[in-house]
């Protein structure tokens, strides 16, 4: 698919600070101790260089990264074991609904065409969450925060480095939510005859609230997990992926870690404000 995207030089630098965390065993719902990490990806270096014993990240990137490069020789998901299970959404600023209902539109517009493409792509068919019935919730919205971006012509999307949603492949910028976005932009710059530029800035996944706040960002499109607290603080899309969280451990503990009972003594690890962190810390 034709890039659409300019992607930016701008890193946002990473405010949590890594370490062991002094947790009590009564205080995990899984583990005995866990280790925060800056994204998905580095929770699984963390278990590659022995610092954690199970990393708990998404299915769409365990599976990716599991039989694809330098860790599918050494990493492996634990069979049959659903942490929890999950829909991501899109986010924009609070009440930036105008935004999120072209959003919408988008989606559905390709659920049928480009989008499948997509999903068959990243191998990722059976995660489709939108159905024939979706509709918009934010349909009648008179907010300007869509005429805002048409008049900048210009659209940022915060992200994480999380394979297959988004990754670099060959100095570029790709992956399922990277062609998603361009692909939805590009259908709204048909639609609406606008000349919207998609932007993508990687950022510290613990600061979108506050970066879709400031404007520094203007939309979250990142395997972002759908959660009340985050339809609260957040304007949020339809459901467009389903996902799971699992546990990945290495290889040579597959048969010691497979069950969360089992886990009772293991020391965890979970991108910094992800709902892997969630389903560890039980918060």
């Amino acid at each position: 698919m034709k890039k659409f995207a300019k992607v930016t030089g701008l890193v946002l630098a990473a405010t949590c600070v890594m370490g062991l965390a002094a947790c009590g065993e009564d205080e995990l719902a899984i583990g005995k101790e866990f280790v925060s990490a800056t994204s998905q990806l580095d929770a699984l270096t963390k278990l590659d260089k022995g610092e954690a014993d199970v990393a708990v990240i998404d299915s769409v990137m365990a599976g990716y990264y599991t039989s694809t490069g330098d860790y599918a020789d050494k990493m492996t998901m634990v069979d049959g074991l659903v942490l929890a299970e999950e829909s991501y959404g899109i986010a924009a600023k609070k009440g930036n609904k105008a935004l999120v209902s072209k959003i919408n539109e988008g989606l559905i517009a390709l659920r049928e065409t480009g989008y499948a493409d997509l999903l068959a792509e990243y191998g990722l068919t059976s995660s489709l969450a939108l159905t024939a019935d979706t509709t918009d919730p934010y349909a009648d919205a008179t907010d300007q925060s869509w005429s805002k971006v048409v008049s900048s012509k210009k659209v940022v999307i915060g992200y994480t480095v999380f394979a297959p949603i988004a990754f670099t492949d060959g100095g570029e910028l790709t992956g399922f939510d990277v062609e998603l976005a361009e692909a939805v932009f590009a259908y709204l710059n048909a639609q609406y005859t606008a000349d919207i530029e998609v932007e993508f800035s990687i950022i510290d996944w613990n600061a979108k609230e506050s970066l879709l706040e400031n404007g520094t960002i203007d939309l979250v499109w990142n395997g972002m997990t759908i959660t009340e607290e985050r339809e609260e603080g957040m304007c949020v899309s339809v459901p467009y992926l389903y996902n799971k969280q699992c546990a990945v451990v290495l290889k040579k503990d597959a048969g010691k870690y497979t069950t969360k009972e089992s886990m009772k003594e293991a020391v965890m690890t979970a991108e910094k404000g992800s709902a892997g962190e969630s389903v560890i810390t039980g918060k």
